[in-house]
């Protein structure tokens, strides 16, 4: 009887450990193939070389160090059913990985950033987010990490395999207070300066539309003078050779004109900051924070467990955990796929040799390529036209 047990429970496990294995290294594939592919598309495509996709491969370039290092590992330590690496391979697993999750969350915090400044503060966004100083920003974006990794390294906190997770990651009770200073300043910070941003976009969004509409409905065309008019002032000429009040009429209507036109510019600025296609956008990077917490979130609750709860969580719950973690990993690149026509084009262009002819839509046209990269790159809105009256002298 007791050999029949031990016999089934051998069996659950092994089909425990495939399970395990086989999700794992599908996450693994898609994450590093799906992330690598952000980096091939924007160098081949000029139009998604900008700012904000800077930020994008930045976060990809997280989950690509994800993919080489922490998943092949945990694969190989969910097959051996123990640590096999040594000490010192531990500890540098142990950094990388929370060095990799502190790059995903500053790398969404910056990017948050970036779009409040593009849309909000529009008209120094320029100046702020320059290509120089966005590459200084991406740059300080993996110092600041490198910098809150480091601690464990000397003394505060340490570096220790996890059992039911089978990796090497903080060993949280080593130091109770190191874990709410990374709590504080790795998740509720960035998480903070992404909820007011994208707040105050969605608010600014919403006033900024209503305030064009508004604008464009009460913008008047300025009413030409009329010749056929009679003169209210004598139409004698003086010794200019000028008839009185014309030279001053012209001026306040140039002056008006010209105010008009700085509105006009203001709306044509404005506008491209809120057309459907940057809200498009902007919904998506929102959507891509949701899942970051979602997937995350567990991992960060089973935290406080492993420091208060007097006994270990179920060996299940701790590795799905994990696996919602990495699982965040694979989801960016579907998501930009799936939301963004430009990158949508790309991944088909890029896979199309692989793909049956039977499941590839039919080649698009230079025309409608144009327009799928238009969401990447702002093209100028077209505005209602407004009459001026042309000033001749």
């Amino acid at each position: 009887m007791c050999a029949t047990i031990s016999s089934s429970e051998m069996e659950l496990n092994l089909l425990v450990i495939v399970l395990e294995t086989t999700v794992l290294c599908s996450i693994c594939f898609a994450a590093l193939i799906g992330n690598l592919s952000l980096f091939v598309i924007v160098y081949r495509n000029r139009n998604l070389q900008t700012v904000t996709n800077l930020f994008i491969l930045n976060l990809a370039a997280a989950d690509v160090l994800v993919s080489v290092l922490s998943m092949p590992i945990t694969m190989v330590t969910i097959i051996k059913e123990r640590w096999v690496f040594g000490h010192t391979a531990c500890v540098a697993l142990g950094f990388f990985s929370i060095l990799s999750f502190i790059a995903s969350v500053m790398s969404l915090g910056m990017i948050a950033i970036n779009r409040y400044f593009y849309i909000v503060r529009w008209n120094t966004y320029t100046k702020t987010f320059s290509k120089k100083k966005a590459l200084l920003y991406a740059a300080g974006v993996w110092v600041v990490s490198i910098s809150l990794s480091s601690p464990p390294l000397f003394g505060w906190a340490e570096f220790r395999f996890i059992p039911g997770k089978s990796y090497c990651f903080v060993y949280w009770p080593s130091n109770v207070h190191f874990m709410y200073f990374m709590i504080s300043s790795c998740f509720f910070g960035p998480l903070s300066a992404m909820i007011f941003s994208y707040y105050n976009i969605l608010t600014f969004t919403r006033a900024s539309k209503r305030r064009v509409e508004f604008s464009r409905n009460n913008i008047a065309s300025p009413k030409p003078l009329d010749q056929s008019e009679p003169e209210t002032a004598p139409s004698n000429k003086t010794h200019n050779n000028k008839i009185p009040g014309t030279k001053q009429d012209f001026d306040v209507l140039k002056e008006t004109q010209m105010n008009r036109r700085s509105v006009s510019e203001v709306l044509f600025k404005l506008k491209s900051r809120i057309s459907p296609e940057e809200s498009k956008i902007t919904n998506t990077f929102i959507i891509v924070v949701i899942l970051f917490v979602i997937c995350w979130g567990p991992f960060a609750a089973t935290m406080f467990f492993d420091v208060y709860y007097p006994k270990s969580l179920p060996g299940v719950v701790e590795m799905i955990s994990l696996l919602l973690g990495y699982l965040n990993s694979m989801c960016n690149p579907i998501l930009y796929g799936l939301r963004n026509s430009a990158f949508n084009q790309g991944f088909r262009d890029l896979y199309s040799r692989l793909i049956p002819k039977r499941f590839t839509p039919a080649k698009c046209t230079q025309q409608e390529n144009i327009q799928m990269n238009a969401i990447s790159v702002p093209s100028p809105i077209k505005l209602e036209a407004v009459n001026v009256v042309p000033i001749s002298e």
